[in-house]
């Protein structure tokens, strides 16, 4: 699998609808790779892309732990200055011994527009299981583009 393909940057999508979308995808969370080099959400948004207001949609991924709710709240608040709806996409992984929804709940109270939950159970095949999760994920996001 080549991973370069899903590093940041400006995106041209296609819904299967046949629908174009002009984006910026966020290939990481920004606590991983934005973070320590701008002091802010939309100093991040700014310094990576400033056409950012302009695009249908922006993809920027968070953890979701304790240290990371004012960050999150930060970037619902951009997303709202600019226009944006902002749109909870939780992703619960599931093992043998259980799912990591116990994480979720300080997240899913902020005021978010949508919420989205995508079920990940534990794959052996981190290559399919990443596709299969972009994949359920646009047609979430195309669903919703459309509508």
């Amino acid at each position: 699998m080549d991973f370069k393909k899903y590093a940041k940057g400006v995106r041209q999508l296609e819904t299967p609808f046949g629908r174009p979308v002009d984006a910026y995808i966020f290939g990481r969370s920004f606590q991983e790779t934005e973070k320590s080099t701008y002091e802010s959400i939309e100093a991040a948004l700014d310094g990576n892309d400033p056409q950012w207001r302009t695009r249908e949609l922006i993809i920027m991924p968070s953890h979701v732990g304790k240290n990371d709710q004012t960050d999150i709240q930060h970037m619902i608040d951009v997303a709202h200055s600019a226009g944006f709806d902002a749109v909870a996409v939780s992703v619960i992984l599931t093992t043998d011994t259980g799912d990591n929804r116990h994480n979720f709940p300080p997240i899913w109270r902020m005021n978010w527009d949508e919420r989205w939950t995508i079920p990940n159970p534990w794959s052996s095949d981190p290559g399919g299981q990443l596709q299969a999760l972009g994949r359920d994920l646009w047609f979430w996001i195309s669903n919703a583009l459309v509508k």
